[in-house]
């Protein structure tokens, strides 16, 4: 006889290019399409990753509502959008999808209902009253879904702080395709090409300067961010200041959504006299080829559950140096430099150590990076514990 398959609604807040929204993405694409059948639905728009999605042959139904603003008539239609799927399990990612989707989901008559967190710590007074209110509503009612996924063992301990009662966690982390991202030699040349910092024109800045002969390599250090309060940028950029007064060879590579050289709030952060070390490249597609590229990649957060940017570089075989923030740590091992957050001295200082290490010393790290999510984090082991766990539900129901 042969085996149903297993329905399953993912209910996400947007589909815009972000961590939990990458997840998904790369989470559908693996999928065993012989034993679960996946569908999309987003509170707001389309956009990118849900484009990429529909590309894949997978159904994207998009709400249209406005961040923040919940609509009547959007949620009449995502009741109505329930009602006529009834799948087996409804999924959520991040807090007003797991709001939103708990309420309609009960009045649906779904009895699977899962919620995805994607954090270890926010800082509340940073984001709108209405998200602040979601978080402790959700806390409230955090004991009705039947189990509530994580990316992070932090994140746990944080949500238990604000209050979440769950009948179950379970962590699962964030997986990453090791043929797309993978180091490429050519990389770095090509980034360098395209920043305009062909190794003559530096040289000709180091002699100036009267930098010694083994300072004169170009030093690319990356933060693949979006423009965010958590993401901390500022302190990236202060960190950036304090090495650039010691090492003048170092070139500072940002890109995400937000990162624009128009957008006062982070150009206005950087110094005149150090303004050419700093590229800004705004939202990319071809962020493995750009990461692939650097020497040093970052993720200076204030929270974090598991970074995708800091798994990206690792796999590309690129070190990294991260805040202790969230499952950072434990993600980067003895592969690379963890410091305090909202620290730019440590940060500087976690930096120079790296780049004192020389080029074949950054290597071996970063071979080592690689290994480690070969051997932890790689997507296809990743997506097999999500199907585990979602056909634990049916058969336990």
């Amino acid at each position: 006889m042969k085996e149903e398959k297993i329905d399953i609604v993912h209910l996400i807040t947007t589909l815009e290019v972000g961590g939990a929204e990458k997840m998904l993405m790369k989470l559908l694409s693996s999928m065993d399409s012989g034993k679960f059948v996946n569908q999309v639905v987003s509170l707001m728009d389309i956009g990118p990753v849900g484009r990429e999605i529909i590309h894949m042959g997978i159904p994207v139904f998009a709400l249209n509502m406005h961040r923040g603003r919940p609509t009547v008539c959007g949620l009449v239609s995502l009741l109505k959008y329930l009602h006529s799927k009834r799948p087996t399990i409804l999924q959520t990612w991040l807090y007003h999808a797991d709001f939103i989707g708990l309420i309609t989901g009960k009045i649906a008559g779904i009895k699977n209902i899962c919620w995805n967190i994607r954090c270890s710590y926010m800082d509340i007074d940073k984001y709108s009253i209405i998200s602040s209110w979601i978080i402790r509503i959700c806390s409230l009612l955090s004991h009705f879904p039947k189990v509530v996924l994580t990316n992070s063992y932090e994140s746990i301990k944080y949500h238990i702080k604000l209050g979440y009662r769950v009948k179950r966690w379970k962590v699962i982390p964030n997986g990453f395709d090791l043929d797309k991202f993978k180091p490429d030699e050519l990389a770095k040349p090509k980034l360098i090409s395209e920043l305009g910092l062909e190794k003559h024109i530096l040289e000709n800045e180091l002699k100036e300067v009267g930098i010694k002969e083994g300072r004169r390599d170009i030093i690319l250090i990356g933060l693949i961010a979006r423009h965010d309060p958590m993401k901390d940028h500022s302190t990236f950029i202060r960190a950036a200041c304090i090495l650039l007064n010691e090492r003048i060879n170092v070139h500072f590579v940002l890109a995400g959504k937000g990162i624009d050289v128009g957008k006062t709030s982070i150009s206005i952060q950087i110094p005149e006299r150090f303004r050419n070390h700093f590229h800004l490249l705004g939202e990319r597609d071809d962020v493995e080829s750009i990461t692939a590229g650097l020497d040093i990649a970052c993720s200076v957060s204030r929270g974090e559950g598991f970074s995708n940017t800091v798994g990206e570089a690792m796999a590309c075989g690129v070190p990294c140096v991260v805040t202790d923030v969230g499952d950072s740590a434990r993600i980067v091992g003895d592969t690379g430099r963890v410091v305090p957050p909202k620290n730019p001295e440590a940060l500087a200082n976690a930096w120079k150590g790296l780049i004192d290490l020389g080029e074949e010393g950054r290597r071996g790290l970063g071979f080592a990076a690689r290994k480690r999510i070969m051997e932890h984090f790689e997507l296809s082991k990743v997506v097999k514990q999500y199907e585990e766990l979602y056909t634990s539900l049916v058969i336990n129901g």
